[in-house]
């Protein structure tokens, strides 16, 4: 049966959707968060808007949402057989309210006031989604602004939704979409292809070996090993047209234009030195992930999973001298990683690690990285994968993302690009950094985005 919208409904209808391999790293990571008072991995994407959306055709459209998508309130659960763990969705729809705030100065009426969108945004982030608010995987707020624009608040359980998923949502909720969660997967995941053990094992080796090898290097986080409680904070800076046009012809002057994002991951990490020079420290290595979409171009496609495969690099303390050797040690070794099949190979390996409940799976990674997961979150979603004009009345004036970060590492930099105009998201966790720390790194980030020299 299909829904007004035009979107599949009815969840007996839709098949158990099993956890990808990246979707098992969340898992554990998530679950690691929660026993040390980090509340969960969550995510929020921000629209903003002219003026305030037609509520009543935004609520109907979140009613629709949720009751085309009933994953949206499933829980994850391991089958007794096959220990494959899947999403099981409640026997009811739920509804999913879109709750109403409003920044002193707003003339919103039936809002309930805030101090600021920032404040508010941080609260809600520091908060576990629940299902007692809605779905227990996703939440709908509108914050009203003292300017009088307004910002439509997606937060998204990490588990259910990667970077260009929540932003396939988005377009579900505000477009109508005719997406389902019951239609057959369009990743190009070459693990999930029949393979004996022995193949897989030898198609895993080559990541394997270079986990070995990045395991030996001395490299840090701002947080440091051991997980601990701390809030999550977050700064967002804005660029123009004029401005992010003159980033990405650096991008392509720097590095070859099949992979800009080592660029973008060059300026990110000499921004983390600064931090640490500021500590009197200089750690010798930055190990950095940084995923990369297996979702297929083209076609209808769901907008849940963590369709994603990962690439580790290694940059070298005297790499940050430049951003030019910074540039092109990640273009070289992202190289090297194509010709050797990595993304693929590390498909396989998280593969084989599904099965492993949270607790063994993060203990592997730990003793394989002494306690730390990366130097720093990293990545560079590229344009924001929805076009949006107009939402329910409203004109959308921008777009972007504030990703949650786990400490370790307790740091990341988020990039995005809608309309034009880059945004760069920093997140830390307040046991990893001060905000004078977050001031030092985006500062040096946008003087090596722009190559403006700072105020």
């Amino acid at each position: 049966m299909t829904s007004p919208a035009g979107v599949v409904s009815g969840a007996s209808a839709t098949p158990p959707l099993r956890l990808t391999g990246a979707d098992c790293f969340i898992l554990a990571l998530d679950r690691i968060m929660r026993r040390n008072g980090q509340h969960g991995l969550n995510g929020q994407t921000h629209v903003l808007l002219d003026g305030a959306p037609d509520p009543e055709a935004l609520q109907a459209a979140a009613t629709r949402l949720a009751a085309a998508f009933p994953v949206l309130n499933a829980k994850v659960s391991r089958s007794f057989l096959t220990l494959v763990p899947a999403w099981k969705p409640a026997r009811q729809s739920p509804a999913l309210p879109v709750r109403c705030w409003r920044e002193p100065g707003s003339n919103a009426l039936d809002a309930i006031e805030t101090p600021s969108l920032r404040e508010w945004a941080e609260n809600i982030l520091n908060r576990p989604l629940v299902a007692r608010e809605g779905c227990r995987n996703l939440r709908l707020d509108v914050v009203f602004l003292a300017d009088g624009k307004a910002v439509l608040v997606l937060t998204w359980a990490h588990l259910l939704f990667d970077g260009k998923g929540a932003e396939l949502l988005v377009g579900a909720l505000l477009q109508n979409e005719p997406l389902s969660a019951d239609q057959p997967r369009t990743s190009k995941n070459p693990a999930e292809a029949p393979m004996s053990l022995r193949k897989r094992f030898a198609t895993a080796k080559p990541v394997v070996e270079r986990f070995f090898t990045l395991a030996r290097n001395k490299y840090r986080s701002l947080s440091g090993p051991h997980p601990r409680p701390g809030l999550l904070r977050f700064i967002i800076k804005k660029l123009d047209e004029n401005q992010t046009a003159g980033v990405q012809n650096r991008a392509c002057d720097f590095t070859s234009p099949l992979f800009n994002a080592a660029f973008y991951l060059a300026c990110a990490a000499r921004a983390h030195r600064q931090a640490f020079l500021s500590r009197g420290e200089d750690p010798p290595h930055y190990v950095v992930s940084i995923p990369v979409q297996i979702r297929r171009k083209g076609g209808a496609t769901t907008p849940f999973q963590n369709c994603v495969t990962v690439l580790f690099f290694c940059l070298k303390r005297e790499d940050l001298d430049s951003l030019e050797t910074a540039a092109a040690a990640a273009q070289t070794q992202f190289e090297e990683m194509m010709r050797n099949r990595l993304d693929t190979s590390f498909l396989h390996v998280l593969e084989m690690m599904k099965l492993l409940p949270a607790p063994f799976y993060m203990r592997f990674v730990g003793h394989q990285f002494a306690g730390e997961i990366t130097s720093f979150f990293h990545s560079f979603t590229g344009n924001f994968a929805v076009p949006l004009d107009e939402v329910f009345g409203a004109k959308v004036l921008d777009a972007h993302h504030i990703p949650a970060v786990s400490a370790p590492p307790g740091s990341g930099l988020f990039m995005g690009i809608f309309k034009g105009r880059l945004s760069v998201t920093f997140s830390w966790r307040e046991n990893a950094s001060s905000e004078k720390e977050a001031g030092i790194i985006t500062d040096h980030l946008l003087r090596d985005l722009t190559g403006d020299p700072l105020p």
